[in-house]
Parts: C-alpha cells; structure tokens; sequence
C-alpha cells in the first residue's frame, strides 16, 4: 500500500516521495502482473467516471507497471479536485487490485458577514478584505489571517473591540465552503484631541480646524472612519500648501483608543519644511495655472524631473496660447533660513497666429481623413490663435503615421515643416505636412494551420488580414482577438495564437501564416448559484442560458453577468470558474449574489426660468400672451425593487410647481412571458396641470403599456389609456364655448415608435432621431370623444466639419374626430384638454411655453388646435474653447385649428387669423456638463400673432357674455422678444 497527503505547501515533495515509494515497493512485488480491476475509494469522485477512464493509464486486464502508476497519479493531483491520494495494490490470485482511495479538495464559495455593523465599513468592503475569492481553493489556514484582515478593518473605521470570528460550512454540492465572519463590532470610538509633534510652523488651533475632526458648534468631535482619517491628513497638508510650505510631510503615528471612554487621540507627526514659493518670470501666471502645470504642487517633492516637466507643460501652454516661440526655464535656489525660491524664467516671445496648414504627399487618404485627426488647427472663431505647439506637432505625426501603418505602408514617414511670417505678415506661421507614403504591403496569401476540432474556415470572411489587403500588425492583432474569442467562445480557454510571414512574389507582398494551439476543451459541468435571498432562483437561472455540457465560454458567462446586473436588483454579481487551474475538463460555474437595497428615496429640487405661458389666478384675465416668471420645482420619489422576487419594480414619483402637481404610481414587470426584449408597466396617474394658462386640468389616469425593444436604435411602445380629465380656472366664458370646456372622459390605445441613431443623446453631432405616435381613441374603450391622434417628429444632425453641426428638426400632428355627438360643434370638435398645444423652449421658440396656435376671440387666451407643423434649424459651433458653443437658429411653424387650415402664409391678415406661420430667429450659447449642456437661447419672434385681451375680471366676463356687450377689447400681441434658459439642447 502507497500512500500520500498532498498540502499546497509541501504538495510537490509529497508526490515525489509518493513516486519513490511506488518504485520501490511495486517493483519487487506487482509489476507486470495483470490488473483484474480498478476500485476508487469512495465509489462517487468528483470527476466524472468517464473523464476519469480517459485520465487514467491503469485499464483492467493490462499489466501494471511504475510509469503508469505514476502517470495516473499526476494526473488526478493535476486536476485539482484531490488533496489526499491513497493507493493500494492486492494480490487477487496471480493479477493485482488496485484500490485508490482518495479525499476531496474543496472549493470557496459564498462568502457572507453576519451581524450589524454601521457603515462605513459595508458587508460588501466587509468581504472583499477577507481576500477568499469565489472558485480559488479553499485552506482553512486561510481563515484565521482572513479574520485579522477584517477586525484591521474595522478598527480602522473606529471599531476598536470589534470581535471576528467563522464559521463554514461543507456543501455536499460541488466541493464548496461557504464561510460566514460573524461581527461583533461593538461601539464606534470618536476622535480625541490630536497630539501634535515635530516642527509645526502653525498654531495647533490652526492644524486641528483644518482636520474637520471637531464638529461645528461646540458638538464634539466627529466619529473615527477610515475616509475621515484620510481626509484630515489631507486637510493638514493643504492647509500647509497654502503657506506655500509643499515640502510639509504629514503622518499619523498613531490612533491611541480609550476603552472606557471610547475616544481615540490621534498623535500626528509634522515636519513643516520649509516655504516653497514658485512663480512665474517674464510672463504673468495665475497662480491656478502654475499648480496645473507644475507636478511639484501634486506629488509635494522638489526633484529636477518634476521641476523640467513642469517646464515643458508652461512651455506647450504658451505655445498653444499662440506664443510659438516661447522659451522657459528654470532656476533653482538654495534652501535659506527655511525659505526656497523657484522661478520658471519665461521669454514669450512675440504672439503668432496659425493662420494655414497644408497636408501635401497624400494620395492614399483624402486629406479631409487626415484632418480630422490632428491637433493642429488654423485660427478660427473657436481658436483665436489657432491650436498650435510642438507637442502637437510630435502627435500629429505620430498619429498619422499610425494611421498608414495600419493601412500597409510599413515605411511611411511624416514631417512637418514651419514657416514663420507667412505671406509677409509679421507673427503668421503656416506649417506643411509632409507625406511620404511609400509602397503599400499587402497580404498575397494567408494560410492558417493547427486548426483540429473546430471549424476555422467560416471566420475568414471576417478577418482583416484576407488576400488583397493591407497588411499590417494592427490588422493581426484584429484578427488574432476575433480568433482567440471564437476559441473562448466554444470552451478553448488555453488557446494560442501566433503567426509569421515571408515575402510573396514581389517584395510588397506578404505572406501570412497563422499557427493556432487549440489547447484542451473545457465544458460546464454545472451552474451554481449563491446569495440568493429575496430574489427567486428561476429569474436568475433565466438569465444564465448555458449549462451542463455547454462549453465553457468566458464570453456567455460575462453576458450572463451583464444580464444579471440589467435586472437592476442586485448590488453584486460575483462570477467565477471553481477549480481554475485545474487540469479537469467539466468544470462549475459559480455565481455569487449582493442583493440590491429593495426600497430607495430620492429628491430633487429646479426651476425653470423664462417667458412662460402657463396658468396664472383663477381671476385674472391679464397677460393670456404670457409672461417672464420664475417657476421653482421639487420632486420626490420612492422605489421598490425585487416585487414578489421576480424582479419587477414599484414606483412612486412624484412633482411639485406652479405649474404642475403630479403623483405617479408604476408597476413595472420585465421581461413579458419571458421574452428579453418586451416589458410592461401598469400605471396610476394623477395631475393637476396648469401649464396652459388658458385653464387648469386634473387629470386622473389609469394605462398598461408594453415596451419592445425591436433593434438597438428602435423601440416601440403600445398602450391602453382611460383617463377622465377634469377643466377648472378657465379664462374664458363656458357659455361661448360650452362643448371643449367640459370635463371629458378618453380611453384610446396608443402605439409610439422611437428611433435613436444619435452619437450622443444630450448632445448629437451625427445621426438621427425619429419618433411616431399613433393613437385612437373611441367610444368601444369607453371614450367620450372620439378622434384619432397621429404626430411624427423627424430630427437630423449632419456634421459640417469636425466642430461644426448642422442640426435640424420637424415635427408635424393632426388630430381627426370623427363620431361627432349632436351637441358638439363640427367644426371644432375635440375636448380643450386633449388638443395639440406648442410653443417653448423644446418647440417653437417664437412662443412662450405653450403659446402658440388659435386663441379665444374674446380674451386672447390659447385654446390649442387640431394640426401642428413646427420646424427648426440650428447651426452649432464652437465658441470659447471646448466647453462652451454657441447657436445660431431658425424656427418656424404654428399650432392650426385643423389640417386643412394649415398654411406657410407669413402675415397674419386679423386678430382672430391664427393659422398662419410664425418665424423666429435667434442665438444661443451652450455650456458643456456631465448631464448635458446647460442652455441660454434669445429668440426674436419676426411676425407674432396680435390678438384681442379682455381688460376686466373673469366675472365681468362672463357676465358681458350672457349681456353681449363685452365692451371695446384691448389689442395686444405676444411679444417679439422670448429667451428659455434649461437644461439640454433644443432636439
């Protein structure tokens, strides 16, 4: 009997002596004796019975001999499933038994904290100090260091009698341990009063304040984290540079806790050195500037490689101010009497304009191509001086060169002549690119070898490297990732890739040849899932589409994940190969889950700020063309995730304004009778509007719709609607206009179509956006009215260089009735709520918010219409640098009491003639943040409609109504001048 206990430390000497054993004992006793038969101990291993028959040399009714014993041994240990191995040969009459006994590796598997502590630190920075990662090979020696890994870091968030203790647990499925630290955290230890050594420079009143340990107003002292320690340390050093003292070297010695009072004084070693003063000679610096570009202030060391960086980066910056022949150095001085000086010697030099640049030697690439690679750029509105340096100069080149050499021409070169004082003019710089190509190098021939167990030939269709290309290396690497993938993909995960080349027929041809090593295919023995406590199993195993027998592919296994997360309803999805280094060909897959926080709470607060046209009191009768206001928002919402465990979502959202007052209650459900790209929602709506200053409208609401992703730019919507509209605050008699002022109940069904081929949704520079909605409403879904709603909208964005945009926009609506009830009038038939109204900042900027079209005849308030067409133009350019651009627009259009009243007419021929076009033109300046561009636009509205006011109250009126001596109405017009500042571009 041959025995042997393999450990990781000492696992390679173990099998060696196991070997040596073998040699000595079997020799003398079994070899070349048959083997009857092969037993393993126990009978269930955990490879699979025939993986274990192909590993194995030792076959039944052949003779044993040494080399296979030993044979068989590595392989097993070089599985990795095994880390005890014992072997055993019996006589069984004249052949031999062979018994092999064995013991299971075992394997990480969730890793979890039990017990409350208050963040910081989370469960989740909790688990990722233990360093046990999920799949690797589990040593319980492990768990003790993993134990002071975690108690380090809860004593370094103030945690100082924090208890860690484990425990794991065995899982008879897939030879994994799950581990759980359970974590007495105990009480959160405050900041004491620092104690302050060395030489300091600064008052200790000064040093604590600018810790931001003490709170404010007398309330002690702020609770010890790991980020507030930080940041003090942090705060002490800025608060050293701004005495110009860089050199200052700040460090915590120590954190000294008191059990009994649960305070802990930091004790904070400062050497203050001395003051480093920097600045700038010959040329004016603002000190924001200098920091920017001189490392020193960042990394707090003098040394001379951080000194001429610094003279390099002021260097390119003049030079990209215009200043082409600016020179800087530096001089350093001495330290004396704890004071150092640094200056940065600046000669500008004269201040230049790049006024041309020439690309000349291209034929290959048009020279637009080229272009729009490049640094350098000829003055222009954008760059006063133009964009010029020597930096960018060294990166155009390069870049071009780049460029041809991934095209085939391996000896392109590219230089770049200056001339100074260009056509005569003083300070004018041009400068000349020039080209020299060289012969291009392209692939005669492309032969791939080593290719066995799939089928490589239908991926040379996509491959870059085909015969009659170019050649490149960039194009190799192309191709070796889309070869090396397509192995991944399929379970090779060991596959290799190289290649060579040798001249073909003439000395531009090449011949490529790709050597390929398949390696051992690795398939999915299993798919387990961990972690899992709110979130039902079947909605995750819907998205882990592989399984046992499926290949082991890196690339299903990250789209899993990436599904996973979509869902929106976990925190963490961890995902990793069990048994990674191991020789076995099935192999688990194991995903470990952080369940997402079910409920949130979000606020928000904004305004809107511009010549708005919504509701103002119920009594007043003045301004029906709106005026300049100030509207504040707030907003809040509240969301549940994980409904029922099946992923679906709760929502409440709600807003508050002068002009609206919304309450939102949606039901989200994924993922329709399982189908990845269909969801629904159920809605419950309630809105008090008075964004038409015509009226007010409550609206409750009532929908179910289902959202299909059909391509990746396309998505349609398809909805029911019931909703009953109540119409109060009216500016207008309901005796002239009894049948469009009364509430109304609508129920239609509705289907939008949305198509998005922007580069950037907030703010496009190519492509297009276009949108269809069409929907029906009728009596047979319990409507009051019956019409149909079409509107389209169709927005283009077509580069006009690189910088500049031309963006353009149309939108067009008409609204049919038809079913006309006997107390409607046909000629105007649709419910006033449920009209098409326009005009504002995201429409027709000629209008205030919601000003266009026909209006009432008698106080000039907008009754909205039946037909919409608007248009508008924009061209957009750069400005001020690369944040701020600017707008130069046109827009035209009108809201039309009904298709056939639609008209491109200019003048208005009455105050009561409203279907006509209104133009406006206008300017605007953008500036650039992370969630859109913030936007400022003047329009001038050339030909808005003059209209007919009322002068009195809303009683007056409807008393001249019953009367009909209304009196002699004021004439009033909305006004030329409209301005909209938001967020976002216009379309």
């Amino acid at each position: 009997m041959v025995r042997v206990r393999s450990q990781p430390a000492y696992r390679t000497l173990a099998l060696l002596i196991l070997l040596l054993s073998c040699c000595v004992a079997w020799s003398q006793q079994f070899e070349g004796r048959q083997i009857s038969e092969i037993q393993f101990d126990p009978a269930a291993q955990p490879v699979e019975s025939t993986e274990l028959s192909a590993i194995l040399p030792l076959k039944p009714k052949t003779a044993l001999r040494m080399a296979d014993v030993r044979t068989a041994i590595e392989r097993l240990y070089a599985t990795g499933r095994y880390e005890y191995i014992e072997v055993q040969a019996e006589p069984a009459g004249p052949d031999v038994r062979i018994v092999i006994a064995t013991r299971n590796s075992w394997f990480i598997g969730r890793v979890s904290i039990s017990g409350k502590v208050g963040e910081p630190p989370n469960d989740g920075q909790l688990v990722n100090a233990t360093e046990l990662d999920l799949g690797q090979p589990f040593i319980p020696g492990d768990i003790r260091a993993a134990e002071d890994k975690v108690r380090r870091l809860l004593v370094s968030n103030g945690y100082y009698q924090a208890v860690v203790t484990s425990s794991y647990k065995y899982s008879p499925i897939a030879q994994q341990v799950n581990i759980t630290f359970l974590v007495d955290s105990g009480r959160r230890s405050h900041f004491g009063v620092p104690k302050l050594s060395g030489d300091i420079q600064l008052s200790e009143t000064v040093v604590i304040k600018a810790t931001k340990w003490k709170r404010w107003f007398g309330r002690g002292w702020q609770p010890i984290t790991e980020a507030r320690v930080r940041d003090g340390l942090d705060g002490i050093r800025a608060r050293f540079e701004k005495g110009d003292r860089l050199l200052a070297t700040v460090q915590l010695k120590s954190l000294t806790n008191d059990p009994s009072t649960h305070i802990a004084t930091p004790e904070v070693q400062i050497e203050a050195g001395p003051t480093v003063t920097i600045k700038a000679v010959g040329a004016k610096v603002k000190r924001k500037k200098l920091q920017d570009n001189v490392p020193v202030f960042q990394e707090r060391a003098v040394d001379q490689d951080l000194l001429e960086e610094g003279r390099q980066n002021l260097k390119e910056e003049f030079q990209a101010a215009g200043y082409f022949d600016a020179q800087v150095e530096f001089n350093e001085q001495k330290v004396v009497n704890g004071k150092q000086e640094i200056d940065y010697v600046i000669t500008p030099g004269a201040r230049h304009r790049f006024v041309k640049l020439t690309i000349q030697g291209n034929k290959y690439f048009q020279t637009e191509a080229i272009r729009e690679r490049m640094f350098l750029s000829p003055r222009s509105f954008q760059f006063r001086q133009g964009r010029y340096s020597e930096a960018f100069i060294r990166r155009d080149q390069e870049s071009i060169t780049n460029l041809y050499k991934s095209n085939g021409f391996r000896d392109a070169v590219v230089k770049t002549e200056s001339i100074e004082d260009y056509s005569g003019k003083a300070g004018d710089v041009a400068a000349i690119v020039h080209i020299t190509e060289g012969q291009q190098y392209k692939v005669s021939k492309l032969t791939i070898d080593g290719p066995q167990k799939l089928n490589i030939e239908k991926l040379r269709s996509t491959l870059s490297s085909t015969p009659g290309q170019p050649f490149s290396e960039y194009s190799v690497a192309t191709d070796r990732e889309t070869i090396v993938n397509y192995y991944y993909a399929h379970g090779y995960a060991g596959a290799t890739f190289e290649y060579g080349s040798k001249v073909g027929a003439t000395p531009t041809d090449v011949e490529l040849i790709y050597h390929l090593v398949e390696g051992k295919r690795q398939v999915v023995r299993g798919v387990i899932v961990s972690g899992l406590a709110g979130v039902k199993p079947k909605l995750v195993n819907k998205q882990i589409r592989f399984g046992p027998g499926d290949p082991l592919s890196p690339i299903q296994m990250a789209e899993a994940q990436r599904r996973l997360y979509d869902l929106g309803i976990f925190a963490k999805v961890d995902m990793a190969v069990q048994n990674p280094d191991g020789d076995d060909e099935e192999k688990y897959v194991v995903y470990d889950f952080e369940e997402a926080r079910r409920y949130s709470i979000t606020t928000g607060v904004g305004a809107q700020l511009a010549n708005i046209g919504g509701s103002n009191a119920a009594t007043s009768l003045s301004d029906p063309a709106g005026s300049t206001g100030f509207s504040p928002r707030v907003s809040l919402d509240a969301t549940r995730i994980d409904f029922l465990g099946l992923g679906h979502t709760i929502s409440f959202r709600s807003r508050y304004s002068s002009f609206d007052r919304r309450a939102l209650i949606d039901y989200l459900a994924p993922h329709l009778f399982d189908l990845d790209h269909f969801d629904v929602n159920f809605t419950v709506l309630y809105d008090d509007s008075h964004d038409v200053r015509t009226f007010s409208a409550t609206r409750e609401e009532a929908s179910v719709q289902i959202t299909q992703r059909i391509q990746k730019s396309l998505t349609g919507f398809y909805k029911f609607t019931y909703r009953n509209v109540d119409v109060s605050d009216l500016k207008i008699s309901p005796l002239l206009l009894p049948h469009i002022v009364q509430s109304v109940r609508i129920g239609s069904v509705s289907a939008n179509f949305i198509q998005d081929r922007r580069d950037d949704p907030t703010d496009a520079h190519k492509g297009m956006y276009n949108t269809l909605e069409l929907g029906y409403a009728s009596h047979i879904f319990g409507s009051q009215s019956d019409f149909i709603r079409l509107l389209a909208r169709n927005a283009t964005y077509h580069p006009i260089t690189k910088k500049i945009v031309l963006a353009r926009e149309t939108s067009f609506g008409v609204q049919p009735a038809f079913r006309i009830s006997p107390n409607t009038d046909p000629s105007d038939p649709i419910p006033l709520p449920e009209r098409f109204y326009g005009g504002g900042g995201n429409s027709l900027r000629a209008f205030p918010e919601n000003q266009a079209g026909p209006r009432d005849p008698a106080t000039g308030f907008p009754l909205g219409g039946s037909a919409l067409f608007f248009n508008s133009v924009e061209l957009r350019f750069p400005f001020i640098g690369d944040t701020i651009t600017g707008v130069i627009f046109h827009d035209m259009g009108n809201v039309f009491d009904k298709l056939s009243d639609m008209s491109l007419r200019f003048h208005q021929t009455s105050q009561t003639d409203f279907n006509y076009t209104v133009h406006a033109i206008g300017t605007g300046i953008r500036y650039r943040t992370p969630i859109g561009p913030l936007r400022l636009d003047l329009a001038y509205s050339i030909n808005p409609p003059r209209f007919n006011g009322f002068g009195g109250t809303y009683e007056q009126l409807v008393q001249c109504s019953v009367n009909n001596t209304c009196g002699t109405p004021t004439l009033q017009h909305v006004s030329h001048f409209q301005f909209f500042f938001s967020i976002g571009q216009a379309f």
